[in-house]
C-alpha cells in the first residue's frame, strides 16, 4: 500500500511516498498520538494551549517517521496543509487498526462464533393464547 503526503515546503509543492503497511514503531507512535488526544479532550477545563503544542509535535513526530525521515518536524508544522492532515490521520488510523485480514484476529472471531453458537442456540418464545374473560354479551 502507498500512501502519499504533499507539504509546503520554501513555498513549493513537495510530495513525499512511503510504500508498506504500517510497523510496530509507526503503531506505538499512532498510540502516542491517541493518548495524547484522549487526554487532553478528556479534560474537565477542556484542552490547554500547551496540549494543543504537544499534539502538534506528536502528529509532526508520526509523520516525520511515517514517511521515513523524507522532512523535519518543522516543516510538517510550517507545511502540512489541510489534505497533508488528511493523509496524517488516514495513515495514523491504518497504523492503529487491527482488520479482519489479521489471521490472529480471524482465528479469534472464528472460535468465538463457534462456541456461541454452539451455547447459546436461539429459542423461541411460545406465548400461550390468551382469551378475554369479558364477556361480549349485555346483561
Amino acid at each position: 500500500m502507498a500512501y502519499k503526503i504533499t507539504l509546503m515546503i520554501d513555498n513549493k509543492e513537495n510530495e513525499f511516498i512511503r510504500n508498506g503497511e504500517p510497523t510496530l514503531k509507526d503503531l506505538t507512535n499512532a498510540l502516542k498520538v491517541q493518548q495524547q488526544q484522549l487526554r487532553m479532550y478528556t479534560k474537565e477545563a477542556g484542552p490547554s494551549d500547551q496540549d494543543f503544542d504537544l499534539n502538534e509535535g506528536y502528529l509532526a513526530k508520526f509523520a516525520v517517521d511515517f514517511w521515513r525521515g523524507g522532512f523535519t518536524k518543522v516543516q510538517v508544522i510550517d507545511g502540512a496543509t489541510h489534505a497533508a492532515m488528511l493523509a496524517i490521520n488516514d495513515a495514523i488510523g491504518d497504523s492503529l487498526e487491527i482488520g479482519k485480514d489479521d489471521p490472529a484476529e480471524a482465528a479469534t472471531e472464528s472460535v468465538d462464533e463457534d462456541s456461541t453458537a454452539k451455547k447459546s442456540q436461539p429459542q423461541t418464545l411460545e406465548m400461550p393464547s390468551t382469551t378475554s374473560t369479558n364477556s361480549t354479551k349485555q346483561d
